[in-house]
């Protein structure tokens, strides 16, 4: 698990340079659909890999109770579901559909995903 952190890491920054450079150098009126897909996958990618580092770093220097394997595992699923949260308020956010209704429904939603993903397997 160790060795991919590095690639995790190169991903993440490749995924913050992409946002930069879409805030930044695209005009979004002119701009296709594409290049908000993309932007939402950078903002997945950076969210999912810097959070899943920082836990993953965090975790395995404070608590040593754990092996480091479960600790990549259980860091990285809880970045995942903070990663697709982030992506979809982003997709509600091009599409101009914010709104505390859509929010509550989105935190429900992946609430109960997240919950279905811890809970419900059957071992």
């Amino acid at each position: 698990m160790a060795r991919i952190l590095p690639l995790i890491f190169l991903v993440s920054v490749i995924a913050l340079f992409g946002i930069s450079w879409i805030v930044v150098g695209v005009n979004p009126d002119d701009a296709p659909f594409y290049i908000y897909a993309i932007l939402i996958l950078f903002i997945f990618l950076a969210t999912f890999g810097f959070l899943g580092l920082v836990l993953y770093f965090l975790r395995t220097r404070l608590y040593k109770r754990y092996s480091a394997k479960w600790y990549f595992y259980t860091s990285f699923k809880m970045a995942f579901f903070v990663g697709v949260f982030a992506g979809l308020i982003s997709i509600l956010a091009v599409l101009r559909l914010i709104t505390f209704f859509n929010i509550a429904l989105l935190i429900v939603a992946l609430i109960l995903f997240a919950l279905w993903s811890y809970l419900g397997k059957k071992d």
